[in-house]
């Protein structure tokens, strides 16, 4: 025996579908969007934390002088340190800064600290709603060692 609806014939039921539909898709789109931007913030900031590693080691070893960049006018440790970093990150945002610093005149065992970092505000949310009501995180990383 199986049991029916009196008088109906199951329109209602897809209307109910439809409502249920509608009410829980944007909030959907909201998490799937957020979960994306949450992965390019990860990601950014992991790679600008590699470029700071790679530029500081690439800074720390003898033989920089012999392969520094082209791009670079005055091939000293600073200089190549901080151009390596600019172009080891791919994807980032359009403004970016890095600062190599030593503890004196980069000499043997002097401290050599590279720092990546982009202003406040250059990381742009897709989410929609998000990005209208946050403004863009500073995404930073930064490396020290000890130059041979």
């Amino acid at each position: 025996m199986t049991a029916r609806r009196s008088g109906g014939t199951g329109r209602a039921d897809r209307g109910q579908a439809l409502v249920e539909f509608a009410l829980v898709f944007p909030i959907f789109l909201l998490l799937l969007f957020g979960l994306i931007d949450v992965a390019r913030f990860v990601y950014l900031n992991n790679a600008f934390n590699e470029a700071a590693r790679e530029a500081a080691r690439y800074g720390s070893v003898e033989q920089w002088q012999y392969s520094c960049p082209d791009s670079v006018s005055s091939p000293s440790r600073i200089a190549c340190t901080a151009q390596v970093a600019r172009d080891r990150i791919a994807g980032a945002p359009a403004t970016f800064r890095v600062t190599a610093t030593c503890t004196a005149s980069c000499n043997a065992n002097d401290l050599l600290t590279v720092k990546v970092f982009t202003d406040p505000g250059s990381f742009h949310f897709l989410t929609p709603i998000v990005g209208q009501l946050i403004a863009g995180p500073v995404i930073s990383g930064q490396a020290q060692v000890v130059v041979q």
